[in-house]
């Protein structure tokens, strides 16, 4: 049987040389690998004279900075969450009374809206703004608002813990775009903004740091506006721990306001579903804790795309060369090539915990992974794909985050 084997292996090597190139590739590679890594191998265990620790400055390692919190992350979804609550106007305020109204007096929606928004005009609560109901859900939690901040197209909320006996923090909380998943894949400010050796997104850029308030005032300063004022300071003038957050768009402009804000703190960024904002030269220098949380199919933080638009870019440059002869064919893949050049350079920042996929309703399966090789995290997706073409959707949406998020922390922190 082994001499069959054998010969039938041979026959199949012998009649296709594609595969018998493959195998030898295959095989030299792993071997010289192995050789090199032999012959590159310490011959000695000893160092020498050896002086340790020779620079003292760097001998006293900040000792307060947090480590990734299964509650905080639940606590920050939360947060991410309200982000989306419309604050910024009365609409809010009929919407979300209408919803607890259905189904008891009323059969449609938009009645009870329509009945609610005349009672408020005429009679009881003219001209209410929804902050003050927004401020009344914090409150109820333990964390009291200290602004709201509403430029242009960028909205997002400040507010501080306040528990007796509790460590006081403050939270900064970003909105997103939840229900523009496909904007993320065709929007052409994805073009970065370039800055010597800094490759940024150009329209996250323009929401945090350009588009103005009526007071002319970016969503940046009013972070910066924030963090000065007295509610975010203990009762010595020091600044409170500060953690950042943000769901899809949010999670962007929460990242980027770690970078110009908060870059070396006490306290956090965690995003939700974000996707890739900058390149690595962008991010240099920030010591503040960034946790990247992703959930199984998400697709938001697939774009723009990342080290793959290197392989593309290379292939492209490979093509314009093969066809160097036909000159109307290498001009139109030059131009390609300089398009796709200026979109190449996009990573992620920051710790991954990766949420799996579990079945419809079962979230005490989920688990979170620790940097999980992007290999695996791809096969995940596409197994994932062939479930339901609808499922990368889902995926994206905060719903999901918040019950997964909510079962990790309660397990992990329940008492045996």
């Amino acid at each position: 049987m082994e001499e069959i084997s054998i010969q039938a292996l041979i026959a199949l090597l012998s009649e296709n040389p594609g595969v018998s190139a493959s195998i030898a590739a295959l095989v030299s590679g792993l071997a010289g690998t192995g050789v090199l890594s032999f012959l590159r191998r310490p011959k000695s265990t000893s160092q020498g004279e050896v002086k340790y620790f020779r620079d003292s400055r760097l001998l006293s390692p900040p000792m307060r900075r947090p480590a990734y919190s299964d509650r905080m992350a639940y606590v920050m979804a939360e947060m991410s969450a309200l982000a989306y609550y419309p604050f910024e106007g009365s609409g809010g305020v009929m919407k979300d009374a209408a919803k607890h109204l259905l189904g008891k007096t009323f059969d449609k929606q938009e009645d009870i809206e329509k009945i609610l928004g005349k009672f408020a005009e005429e009679l009881l609560i003219k001209g209410v703004d929804s902050r003050v109901f927004f401020s009344e859900i914090l409150k109820v939690s333990g964390f009291d608002l200290i602004d709201t901040i509403h430029v242009a197209e960028t909205q997002g909320f400040a507010c501080k813990r306040n528990v007796g006996g509790e460590a006081s923090y403050v939270v900064i909380a970003f909105r997103g775009t939840e229900q523009k998943v496909s904007d993320w894949l065709t929007d052409a400010k994805a073009m970065p903004k370039v800055e010597g050796e800094t490759k940024i997104h150009s329209g996250f850029h323009q929401a945090l740091m350009e588009e103005t308030d009526a007071t002319g005032k970016t969503a940046l300063q009013r972070v910066k506006d924030i963090l000065d004022s007295p509610e975010a300071k203990d009762g010595n003038g020091e600044p409170l721990p500060i953690f950042i957050t943000g769901h899809s768009l949010g999670g962007a402009l929460a990242l980027l306001t770690t970078r110009q804000t908060a870059s070396n703190v006490n306290g956090a960024c965690y995003t939700f579903g974000g996707p890739r904002v900058a390149n690595y030269e962008y991010f240099q220098g920030i010591k503040t804790p960034v946790f990247r949380v992703v959930n199984s199919s998400d697709i938001v933080p697939r774009v723009p795309p990342g080290a793959g638009m290197t392989v593309i870019l290379r292939l492209v440059q490979g093509l314009s060369w093969l066809t160097g002869l036909v000159p109307s064919v290498s001009q139109l893949l030059d131009k390609l090539e300089g398009w796709l050049d200026r979109l190449n350079g996009y990573r992620h920042f920051g710790d991954l915990r990766y949420l799996t996929d579990v079945k419809s309703g079962r979230f005490g399966d989920v688990k979170l992974l620790t940097n999980p090789p992007a290999i695996d995290r791809l096969m995940w997706m596409w197994q994932s794909l062939a479930d339901s073409l609808f499922l990368p959707l889902k995926s994206h949406g905060m719903a999901i985050y918040r019950k997964k998020l909510a079962h990790i922390a309660n397990s992990n922190n329940r008492v045996p």
